[in-house]
C-alpha cells in the first residue's frame, strides 16, 4: 500500500511540474506572439527563438518555428526564413498548418527567383482556401517575369500551369505585334479556356463589304512647292508611290473591284495632318496608306485604332509603326522578322563556325541586327563581334578582317595579338545590317582579299551599287535578304510595265513598284474579304504577289515573306518560307 501511495505522489509531482511547464511554454509562446501581431518582428524573432526546440511539455514546438520563419521573412532574412520553413517541413510533415507553410516557402522561393522550387513547393498545397490565394500568388511573381525568354521556359517545362500560361499570355501582348508569337498565345488561351478578348485587342469585326471601298493616301505631295516642269522633283518618291497606287486602281477597275482613292497632303506638318484627321470625311474611309514621318504616324496610329480603320504604311520596316495597334500593318517586313527570317536561313545553311556582325548606325540597322543576333544564337551559333559601323569609320571593318602583320607584332602582349587576328577559316559568316554601300564594299573586298571560307549575307539594296557585279557576289557565295523582292521576269510584272510606260512614257522606278503592288494586294484583300481583310488574311498561308514572290500576314502585322538571294551557275535562285513550307525559284 505503502508503494502504490510513492508512486502516486511521484506521479502528482511530475504531472505538476509538466503543467508548471507548459503553463511556462503558454506564457512564454504568448508573449512572443504579441511582438509578433504588433509587427515588432525582431523581439517576436528572439522570443520564439526559445520556443523552438522539441520538448514533449512543450506544445508550441511547431508554431514557434512558423512564427520564427515568419518573423524573419518580414525582417529580409529570407535565408534564415527558407531554411527554417524547410526544418518544419521536415520535422512536423503532417502539422495541420503544413499548406500555409508550403505557402510561405513558396513565396520566399519566388521572391528569389527559384520558379521551379517554388512551384513544386506550392503544389503540395491542399486547402482549397490556401490553394486560392496561392495561384494568386504564382500569377503575381510570374507576371512580372519581363524575360520574355524565361517564362516561355517555365511554360514549357510546366504547360499545366495555369497562372504562368496567363502571365506569358499578358507578356505576349505586351510586345509590339510584329514580336508576338500568335501561335503560342492561341495555345495558351485554349489549354486554359480563357477570354480571348482580354489578350486580343482587336475586337472580332464582322466582315464589312461595300459596293466601293473608299483609300486615303496620307504623304506628303507639298503641292504648292513644285515646280510645273518634268525635272525629278524632290519628293519624287511619294508622287511615284501615288502613280504606282493609282495604277493599280485602274488595274482593278477593270477586275470588277471598284476603289475610290482620296490624297491628303500632310506637308510634313502636325498642325495640317491634325487638321486632315478632324475632317468628318477621314472617318468614313476604308483603309489609309501612309504617312511618312513617325510623328505623323502615331497620330494617325491614334486615329486609326480610335475609328477602327486599318492603315497600312508602304515603306517603313519599324516595329513602332504597328505597335499595338491591330489596324496598323506594314507592307514590307519589319526589321524584326527580317533579322529572324535571315538567321533561319543560314542556320540552315551557314557552317556552324562563330560569326560576325556588322551594323549601321540607324536605329532599324540595330534592330535588325539585335533580331538575327538573337535568333542565331538561339540556334547554336556563337557571335564573337556584334560592332556598329559608322560612315566615316568603314576602315574598321578592314582593321579586323585584314590587320596587318606588323600590327600584330607591335602589341605588346601576346593577349593583344589574338585580338588583332582572326584567323583563316576560323570565322563562317558575317552578317551586315546595313545598305550602305561604304560598309558593304569594304566587307567584300576583305573577305575577298583574305580568301577564306567566310560567307557574306547582305542587303538587296546592295544590287544597285554599280561597282559590285554578279559575278562578284557568285564567286564569294554571297547571300542577300530581299524583302519584297520583284519578280522582273514574270507576266504580272510585263503587264504592269507595259501598262506604266503607256500611261507616263517612261519606265516604272522602284518605288512606282511599291505602290502598285501594294494596292493590288489590299485591293484583292477588300475585295475578298471586305473593310477588315486582316480577318480572312489570318487564314491564308499565302497572298497572291503581283510584282513579289507573295506576302504573308497569318497571326501577324508586318509581311512575314522575306525572299533570300542565291547566287550561282545557273544564275539567282529565290528561296522563301511560309513558317514549315520552303519554296525556291530559279532564275537565270
Amino acid at each position: 500500500m505503502k508503494y502504490f501511495v510513492k508512486i502516486g505522489f511521484v506521479w502528482l509531482l511530475f504531472f505538476s511540474g509538466a503543467v508548471q511547464g507548459q503553463q511556462s511554454f503558454q506564457k512564454d509562446y504568448l508573449a512572443a506572439k504579441a511582438f509578433f501581431n504588433e509587427g515588432k518582428y525582431n523581439l517576436a524573432r528572439e522570443a520564439f527563438k526559445p520556443l523552438i526546440a522539441k520538448d514533449e511539455n512543450n506544445p508550441f514546438s511547431a508554431y514557434a518555428s512558423f512564427y520564427y520563419a515568419v518573423s524573419a521573412y518580414r525582417e529580409e532574412y529570407p535565408a534564415l526564413a527558407r531554411d527554417m520553413f524547410l526544418q518544419v517541413k521536415q520535422l512536423y510533415g503532417k502539422w495541420s498548418r503544413i499548406d500555409e507553410v508550403n505557402y510561405w516557402l513558396g513565396q520566399v522561393h519566388m521572391e528569389s527567383g527559384s520558379y521551379d522550387l517554388a512551384i513544386t513547393v506550392l503544389q503540395d498545397i491542399k486547402n482549397k482556401e490556401v490553394r486560392k490565394d496561392a495561384e494568386n500568388l504564382k500569377y503575381f511573381y510570374f507576371s512580372h517575369i519581363e524575360d520574355h525568354e524565361k517564362l516561355v521556359e517555365l511554360y514549357q517545362t510546366y504547360p499545366a500551369e495555369k497562372q504562368l500560361g496567363r502571365a506569358l499570355a499578358q507578356n505576349i501582348t505586351s510586345q509590339p505585334l510584329v514580336n508576338q508569337d500568335h501561335y503560342l498565345l492561341n495555345e495558351i488561351i485554349d489549354r486554359f479556356k480563357l477570354d480571348p478578348a482580354r489578350f486580343n485587342m482587336l475586337a472580332a469585326q464582322q466582315p464589312v463589304f461595300r459596293d466601293e471601298y473608299r483609300v486615303a493616301m496620307l504623304y506628303p505631295f507639298m503641292v504648292r512647292d513644285l515646280e510645273p516642269n518634268e525635272r525629278r522633283k524632290f519628293n519624287q518618291f511619294v508622287l511615284d508611290i501615288y502613280q504606282g497606287i493609282q495604277l493599280a486602281v485602274d488595274t482593278l477597275e477593270r477586275q470588277g473591284v471598284a476603289l475610290k482613292l482620296f490624297s491628303y497632303d500632310t506637308k510634313r506638318n502636325e498642325a495640317v495632318t491634325e487638321d486632315i484627321l478632324a475632317q468628318e470625311e477621314l472617318r468614313g474611309m476604308d483603309l489609309i496608306i501612309g504617312p511618312f514621318s513617325s510623328r505623323l504616324t502615331e497620330m494617325v496610329n491614334e486615329f486609326s485604332f480610335a475609328h477602327k480603320i486599318n492603315v497600312i504604311n508602304p515603306l517603313r520596316t519599324d516595329a513602332e509603326v504597328i505597335g499595338n495597334n491591330p489596324y496598323s500593318f506594314l507592307y514590307h517586313p519589319s526589321n524584326e522578322t527580317i533579322g529572324r527570317r535571315t538567321a533561319d536561313f543560314a542556320a540552315e545553311r551557314m557552317e556552324k563556325k562563330p560569326g560576325i556582325i556588322f551594323y549601321g548606325e540607324s536605329k532599324s540597322d540595330s534592330a535588325l541586327a539585335y533580331a538575327y543576333k538573337q535568333r542565331i544564337e538561339k540556334e547554336g551559333f556563337e557571335i564573337i563581334i556584334t560592332k556598329k559601323i559608322r560612315k566615316d569609320s568603314t576602315r574598321q571593318i578592314l582593321d579586323l578582317l585584314l590587320i596587318t602583320d606588323k600590327k600584330i607584332t607591335e602589341a605588346s602582349t601576346d593577349e593583344a595579338k589574338e585580338r588583332y587576328q582572326i584567323a583563316p577559316d576560323s570565322v563562317g559568316h558575317i552578317f551586315v545590317a546595313s545598305g550602305n554601300d561604304l560598309i558593304s564594299s569594304k566587307v567584300l573586298s576583305s573577305v575577298e582579299t583574305r580568301g577564306d571560307s567566310i560567307s557574306v549575307i547582305g542587303s538587296a539594296n546592295w544590287l544597285e551599287l554599280t561597282a559590285i557585279d554578279y559575278e562578284v557576289y557568285r564567286r564569294l557565295g554571297v547571300t542577300l535578304y530581299a524583302p519584297v523582292y520583284k519578280v522582273k521576269d514574270s507576266e504580272d510584272y510585263a503587264a504592269f510595265r507595259e501598262a506604266y510606260i503607256k500611261k507616263h512614257k517612261t519606265v516604272p522606278g522602284k518605288y512606282v513598284e511599291v505602290g502598285y503592288d501594294l494596292m493590288m494586294m489590299v485591293g484583292a484583300g477588300l475585295n475578298k474579304y471586305g473593310k477588315y481583310f486582316q480577318i480572312g488574311w489570318n487564314e491564308e498561308e499565302m497572298l497572291d504577289g503581283c510584282l513579289t514572290v507573295g506576302h504573308r500576314y497569318k497571326n501577324t502585322n508586318d509581311n512575314n515573306i522575306v525572299p533570300i538571294l542565291t547566287f550561282e551557275d545557273e544564275g539567282v535562285k529565290i528561296s522563301y518560307k511560309t513558317e514549315d513550307d520552303q519554296y525556291a525559284i530559279e532564275k537565270q
